[in-house]
């Protein structure tokens, strides 16, 4: 790709050098009568015209004078290479002429100039017809110039007799240094007007470049190259309108001598952005010693342009269009160090720089009248800005791709951050619940325990000093219930702590032995034997879960109905169902005992309340329930109503997918 590239721009090149015209000026004579404007297009009025060197001719005593001995130069040139005085740094003044013989038409024709150093008076066919500034013999009476003009002209007898009167007191170079251009009015006007379109294109793209670039850099600061790219568009911008056609006067008021400090002050500042851009693009190939070589000394030279006369800052161009090609060809070797290091994005960049590195040697020497070519300036920018854009766009893509992976991954950590947050949250929660009931529990349970063992040890004392056998087996008998009622609070107590702290130990649940081990365990309970039990216990399958907390369950369930039995009833009576299926487990008491009233629901399963003070319970069992089956991952409905009876029914997962 880079090898096609720069073969183009070469053939491009080569095209310019050799494709000469086939008509030119000779002896001050262009013979143009066989050329048909149409089919031919505009001529460029280029070779050897007159040249009288400190003579200011009027266009009748260059008709009427025989004797004169005729001087030529090249045109375009610098008429420096035509003076015998060296000293002079090209000021001075002098004649141009041409005689243009036409071809027979009907056709109005026009003339096209560009600037000319530095003030300039146009004769056509012995009239004057443009004055562009104040040529004139010095330099106190010759008032400067620069302005593209555009003059229609009249054939007379088909001979267009062109003077020229120059003047230059301010620039080092002087003459007639750019083409000029003879066509029909419509091929002119069309040309100018395409030069200016195509220059305010260029400007306003790089415009819009620079303040893109420049937002971009703005949101990643830490991205010079962006900033730097962005600057180099904006100075490309302003040298386009002050260069070629001038499109910046025909937009301001701004005079001459503004546009020529903007064009050298872009020329002047465009080394050391582009050097600033091409360090922070290719950092570790591109050498601080270089950079701090190339700032200072283009500082002076943008110095120069901002304060120095006109003649002081165009002077040393000649230097600066060396420090540029030296800077050039450094820049060559950093990129092609680049590409060896496999930078991303080298190849492209140094493909791109290869095509204006051309274009820019190629308009150096065109400007300095070396070689007759074309310019090639923005055919060799816009190859350069577009592959500095795919570059940066390639660049900044990637940088947004790897930004998306980080918030990707940082959205992630924060996912699992929340998901901690939540946790850690969670487990306070549960401290602080586990805290409240810690303090609670040893609260009620201090109390619960002491006054029982109060009782006990009262019960003793007086048992010792009682004679009478029958009395002290009453004390005895006391005593028994109220270690009873110990015995019931200390389980509770165990199976509470249990349940808090041991982990699930799964294995399989045999519900038939769990219920008969709890009816037996309970079957000593005051009024046990006097309530009838219903069991229908259906298990169709295989059930993991944790059997002790199973357990404490069903004899929290059986305990519990027992305790609060309806003995008045005529048959009191507790239903114990359990179906096993679907991988699920419901277990349901049903008792016909006193039951609960319904301000008491909702609060029923707080640890230590008691829906009634008629029992003696400790206030743990249902709490105990609760907190054992949301364990196991399951849920509890209770339906109770005074007097008739109470249904608790509890549904617990099978664990095994655990295992």
């Amino acid at each position: 790709m880079t090898k096609f590239c720069m073969g183009l721009c070469f053939l491009l090149i080569c095209t310019g050098v050799f494709a000469k015209q086939k008509t030119s000026v000779e002896s001050g004579l262009l013979d143009l009568r066989s050329r048909n404007w149409q089919k031919d297009g505009i001529v460029n009025l280029t070779g050897n015209w007159e040249f009288y060197w400190h003579k200011f001719y009027s266009p009748q005593f260059l008709s009427d004078s025989s004797a004169l001995v005729k001087q030529y130069a090249f045109v375009p040139s610098f008429w420096n290479n035509y003076v015998d005085e060296p000293t002079s740094n090209g000021f001075g003044y002098a004649t141009y002429h041409v005689m243009v013989l036409c071809p027979p038409s009907n056709e109005q024709l026009a003339l096209k100039f560009l600037t000319i150093e530095s003030a300039y008076r146009l004769f056509v066919n012995g009239k004057e017809i443009l004055d562009v500034g104040n040529a004139d013999t010095t330099a106190a009476t010759t008032v400067p110039e620069l302005k593209p003009a555009i003059i229609n002209v009249v054939a007379e007898n088909n001979k267009l007799d062109i003077v020229v009167q120059v003047s230059n007191f301010h620039n080092k170079t002087g003459g007639l240094w750019e083409v000029i251009k003879l066509g029909t009015r419509e091929q002119i006007h069309a040309k100018f007007i395409m030069n200016l379109a195509l220059e305010f294109l260029v400007a306003g793209g790089l415009f819009i470049s620079f303040v893109y670039y420049l937002i971009l850099f703005a949101a990643f600061k830490k991205q010079y190259v962006l900033l730097f790219f962005s600057l180099v568009c904006f100075l490309i911008s302003v040298r386009s309108l002050v260069t070629g056609e001038m499109p910046i006067r025909y937009i301001s008021n701004a005079g001459w001598e503004f546009a020529r400090r903007m064009e050298y002050i872009s020329l002047y500042l465009s080394l050391p952005l582009f050097a600033l851009f091409s360090y922070h693009l290719f950092p570790k190939d591109f050498s601080r010693k270089a950079l701090h070589i190339i700032l200072p000394v283009s500082a002076l030279f943008v110095a120069l342009s901002l304060f120095a006369p006109y003649f002081i800052y165009t002077y040393p161009v000649r230097y600066y269009e060396k420090i540029l090609l030296i800077a050039a060809f450094y820049g060559l070797f950093v990129y092609i160090k680049a590409v060896l290091n496999k930078r991303p994005g080298s190849i492209l960049f140094l493909t791109g720089f290869c095509i204006f590195l051309i274009t820019i040697i190629n308009d150096i020497l065109y400007i300095n009248l070396v070689i007759q070519t074309v310019p090639l300036f923005y055919v060799g920018l816009l190859s350069f800005v577009v592959t500095l854009s795919i570059l940066l766009s390639s660049q900044f893509s990637k940088t947004f791709s790897e930004l998306q992976v980080a918030n990707k991954k940082l959205s992630a950590v924060n996912d699992e951050l929340e998901l901690k947050n939540d946790e850690i949250q969670e487990k306070n929660n549960e401290l602080k619940k586990i805290n409240h009931e810690l303090d609670s529990f040893v609260n009620r349970t201090s109390h619960d325990l002491r006054a029982p063992l109060n009782s006990v040890i009262g019960i003793a004392k007086v048992a010792l000093e009682e004679k009478n056998p029958a009395t002290i087996k009453g004390y005895l008998a006391v005593q028994e219930k109220t270690l009873d009622r110990m015995k019931w609070l200390i389980n509770d107590i165990i199976d509470f702590s249990k349940n808090k702290r041991l982990h699930l130990a799964l294995q399989e649940v045999n519900f038939e032995k769990l219920v008969h081990e709890a009816l037996e365990d309970h079957s000593f309970m005051t009024n046990a034997q006097k309530i009838k039990k219903n069991i229908d216990i259906k298990q169709y399958e295989k059930f993991i879960s944790d059997p002790r907390r199973v357990s404490v369950i069903i004899n929290n369930l059986i305990s519990n109905a027992i305790k609060y039995a309806d003995i008045i009833k005529e048959q009191p009576e507790i239903t114990i169902n359990i179906l096993v299926a679907d991988s699920m487990a419901s277990i349901e008491v049903a008792d016909n005992g006193i039951g609960i009233e319904e301000q008491h629901l909702d609060k029923i399963f707080t640890l230590f309340y008691r829906a009634t003070s008629s029992a003696t319970g400790s206030g743990l069992g249902l709490y105990i329930i609760k907190e054992t089956v949301e364990k196991l991952g399951g849920y509890v409905n209770l339906h109770s109503q005074k007097g008739e009876g109470t249904t608790i029914k509890i549904s617990i997962p099978d664990l095994g997918h655990r295992l």
